[in-house]
């Protein structure tokens, strides 16, 4: 690791030993990720990525963190983090350019101040966009791939352009091939009203607030949800709702939201979130599919 290690900050990337992901992810728990890599410009990413791949040491790649769970025994191998990716770029006029660490609501408020529209959907989406583009996130009535034109990829050793026919979106999913990473896209938009953009934007986040618990540390929607009913009803049907395991709880603002009340470990999520399945398939024969991503060492 320790060769490693130096050529990875003679790519000039940043480089953090021991970092406590409890810090890095929005429901702030998780271990200690062995390293946490920070490329500084989409050059070093990559060929940080390139340079990865030839070793045989694991690596993952992480937005922000809103989406994301980190297993207490941490992470081995590397991490590599996007939150320095983050340029935006306004091209032909209704198309923008941006890296895969760029977060979703900056290019909402850039594209609106552009006179542009079609972006509001994002308003209150906490993630970047190369998370976004993977799990094909969605609000307000929108999705990503109703704006995606272009995604560049990065899969065994080379960048790959894929325009947006090619990708098979669905519902909280990209299918894009496995082991690829997401580095940018470009997103196709429409000349629009500013001010209605502004207002809608305005109504969209006022209902979050009242109806998300954003001022406790979360991690967005946990459940997909199902065909025969909103995830949120679901578990708030099923009693669930406000339920608490170690510092982990369903959220009473909305069921459909696992909080830290303070606390709480990743196994206390986990078993929230597996409380929950197994109570709406024994009891209402659903399945649930959980949202989130989960990553590191599983428990054993």
């Amino acid at each position: 690791m320790k060769d490693l290690i130096g050529k990875i900050e003679n790519i000039g990337c940043g480089v953090s030993c021991q970092y406590p992901m409890n810090k890095y992810t929005w429901l702030r728990v998780g271990g200690h990720a062995d390293v946490v890599v920070q490329p500084n410009s989409y050059e070093q990413f990559i060929e940080l990525l390139n340079l990865l791949s030839s070793s045989d040491t694991p690596w993952v790649v992480l937005g922000e963190g809103s989406n994301t769970i980190v297993y207490d025994k941490g992470i081995s191998g590397v991490v590599i983090s996007t939150k320095k990716l983050k340029k935006v770029e306004i091209i032909e006029d209704t198309k923008v350019m941006a890296e895969a660490g760029a977060i979703l609501g900056t290019i909402l408020n850039k594209t609106i101040k552009a006179g542009l529209t079609g972006f509001e959907f994002a308003a209150g989406i906490p993630g970047t966009v190369g998370g976004g583009i993977f799990m094909n996130a969605g609000a307000n009535n929108g999705e990503i791939k109703d704006v995606v034109d272009t995604v560049w990829i990065w899969l065994a050793g080379r960048e790959i352009a894929i325009e947006r026919k090619e990708i098979k979106f669905e519902y909280r999913k990209s299918n894009l091939p496995k082991g690829s990473v997401v580095t940018k896209a470009l997103f196709k938009l429409q000349s629009g009203d500013s001010a209605q953009s502004e207002q809608n934007v305005k109504d969209y986040m006022a209902k979050r607030n009242s109806t998300q618990p954003i001022k406790m540390s979360n991690t967005g929607s946990i459940f997909k949800n199902p065909p025969e009913i909103a995830a949120g009803q679901l578990i708030e049907e099923l009693g669930l709702k406000g339920f608490k395991i170690g510092g982990a709880q369903f959220s009473d603002l909305h069921a459909n939201f696992i909080v830290n009340a303070g606390g709480a470990s990743a196994q206390d999520v986990l078993e929230l979130i597996e409380l929950a399945k197994n109570e709406a398939l024994s009891k209402k024969g659903i399945k649930l599919e959980t949202e989130v991503r989960v990553i590191g060492n599983k428990e054993k």
